[in-house]
């Protein structure tokens, strides 16, 4: 008797962390993290790391001030598709919450998964292989491996 209850036993969500890179393959996974919060009753945490383009790039690259409105326009996008994110999550009757960061994608996504300590982070993956992936790395793969806290990983379309 004592097995069937321990068999029974569920782990509660009351965190998720979402990161997302706006992506189509982020998507399907945007659509997980809402419906677990909403089944749950769990905080939901919407993370985008814009990262940096870098200004040595080969070639001869923009001027200073030509990199610095890439940049600034690269920012203002990402906080306007994070808040429409949001708002989406929000209509869906979750408890969420946003947050931008820039930097390294998967870094910054361990470092803020071990301050907010979720009990899941949701992310897609492109399924990538081969060369792509090696030449690509997969911020997936860098969580599933290093991450405290579990990791579901969506497969885009």
């Amino acid at each position: 008797m004592r097995r069937r209850a321990a068999a029974r036993a569920v782990v509660r969500l009351r965190r998720i962390l979402h990161a997302t890179d706006f992506s189509t393959a982020s998507r399907p996974a945007f659509r997980m993290a809402v419906g677990l919060a909403k089944r749950e009753g769990a905080r939901l945490l919407l993370l985008h790391v814009v990262t940096p383009p870098s200004p040595f790039s080969a070639g001869s690259g923009p001027p200073p001030s030509s990199y610095l409105e890439l940049l600034a326009a690269t920012r203002r996008d990402a906080r306007r598709r994070l808040a429409a994110a949001l708002a989406r999550a929000r209509a869906a009757g979750t408890r969420a919450q946003a947050k931008l960061v820039e930097g390294g994608a998967a870094e910054r996504i361990l470092r803020i998964g071990q301050r907010w300590r979720p009990d899941v982070i949701v992310i897609g993956t492109h399924g990538r292989s081969g060369v792509r992936h090696f030449l690509m790395g997969s911020v997936a793969e860098h969580l599933v491996r290093r991450a405290s806290r579990p990791v579901l990983t969506v497969r885009g379309r």
